[in-house]
């Protein structure tokens, strides 16, 4: 039993504020912020003041809060705010500021519907649409993932930029029909952490195959996997295939299959969601993809210090990382920096507010190296300031590659309803730095 839902933004702005008792909201939302600020925006998904509670989601860079004076329980109020985050970008396309600035109307429309009087209704994408009139106002993703080539798995299937995936799920009445695609998405996210001697300490692999389905007459998908693939440790594999673990499957995906040829057949809901689930076995050998070698000359207190980063490269060559950024932590002490970078498409700054040094390029190619020389200006240093340096944390993105070897065969659609436009099918492989973690 909810008494508010908020959507506010990275900076404190309330951008939506739906009460649904309006005799028990009171302040809060000045309360949630007020808490944000105090601590630094690292506040816990649960916390309570007084005998209201406030749980919390950041997605796209904002807040999506619920507030009650109720005990409710902590995890189903936080999974309908996803569900609320999911039914947003369905209808959206995507989830940042600026688009729901752009769709008040439309989210304050979501909101009636998915909760009444603080209660759950509907959280189905598929759902809601007959009860939605409002119609969605498109915004560009921001997100600048290079397109690349098309034909990865055949003819029959491309590879898309992010922007195409973006688009909202729900269209205009005299839109609908106009054509039907399908888009998936292997993402997998990367968990490592290298010891100062480059020795790697620990890797870990989560993925996920995610579906976006703007096809008509609920038709079957069938996804083939690698022939090879092996699921669970109690399996035996040979060589370096593909070997996952932990796997769970949407509730709409049929596993008849599965066992004997790795098809998944779906049939999937509009909306997004994910086919499935899984993580790479610890004993998997991974190849981390970028090592860090770190000098530093801190040898005279009475000097500025010297850091040398190189960072390589170590993808297939036809392999590239866009969004490449290292943030290395600094002395509270530090004044400011000059950076001597090794090439174009590279910018360094000194973020002052959280002491730290933020190295961005553009991009990285396969067996590529990139340095930098940081001179690190911090008057009246001692000894001890060395401590407060690194480690070192790495973000990247890295399309058309999957460090697990998981590999998509075919998409075949069995269309029922026998549409005169042919779906369209596109396919992507995404490799994110989650924790990537550099001791120097």
């Amino acid at each position: 039993m909810l008494s508010e839902i908020l959507i506010i933004s990275a900076k404190g702005e309330v951008l939506i504020s739906k009460q649904y008792r309006l005799h028990e909201t009171g302040n809060a939302s000045e309360i949630f912020i007020r808490r944000l600020k105090d601590n630094n925006q690292q506040l816990l998904p649960c916390v309570k003041e007084d005998e209201t509670s406030f749980y919390h989601i950041n997605r796209g860079g904002l807040y999506i809060v619920g507030i009650s004076r109720h005990e409710v329980s902590s995890i189903l109020v936080i999974e309908l705010l996803t569900k609320i985050y999911h039914v947003c970008k369905d209808f959206c396309g995507v989830f940042n500021e600026e688009t729901v600035r752009s769709n008040i109307v439309l989210i304050y429309e979501l909101l009636d519907e998915i909760l009444d009087f603080g209660h759950i209704q509907i959280v189905s994408t598929e759902k809601l649409k007959p009860y939605i009139q409002s119609v969605p106002v498109t915004v560009r993703s921001e997100d600048t993932r290079d397109q690349v080539a098309t034909g990865l798995f055949g003819l029959e299937h491309r590879i898309t930029p992010n922007q195409a995936a973006d688009q909202p799920c729900t269209k205009p009445r005299h839109q609908e029909g106009r054509k039907h695609e399908l888009f998936v998405d292997v993402v997998e996210k990367m968990t490592v952490l290298v010891n100062a001697d480059g020795t790697l300490e620990r890797a870990e692999v989560n993925g996920q195959i995610n579906m976006k389905s703007f096809l008509t007459g609920n038709p079957d998908v069938k996804l083939g996997l690698n022939e090879d693939l092996t699921i669970n440790k109690d399996e035996q594999g040979y060589g370096n295939h593909a070997q996952l673990d932990r796997c769970s499957f949407h509730q709409c995906v049929d596993l008849r299959e599965f066992a004997t040829t790795r098809i998944l057949t779906v049939r999937p809901p509009e909306g997004e969601f994910s086919v499935m689930t899984y993580q790479v076995p610890e004993d998997f050998p991974i190849s981390i993809p970028f090592r860090l070698i770190t000098v530093v000359n801190d040898t005279d207190v009475n000097r500025d210090i010297d850091v040398r980063l190189k960072l390589r490269c170590e993808l297939p060559i036809n392999s590239h990382a866009v969004n490449v950024k290292l943030k290395l932590p600094v002395p509270k002490i530090t004044t400011n920096i000059s950076p001597q970078l090794s090439g174009p498409g590279q910018t360094a700054v000194f973020q002052s507010n959280e002491k730290c040094i933020l190295w961005q390029i553009n991009k990285v190619s396969g067996g590529m190296e990139v340095s930098g020389t940081f001179r690190i200006i911090a008057p009246g240093r001692t000894k001890s300031s060395r401590l407060e340096l690194g480690p070192v944390a790495l973000d990247f993105e890295i399309s058309n590659y999957v460090c697990s070897g998981l590999r998509i065969r075919f998409v075949k659609i069995f269309d029922r309803s026998q549409s005169l436009v042919p779906p369209s099918k596109w396919v992507r492989l995404l490799t994110l730095g989650d924790s990537y973690i550099f001791k120097i």
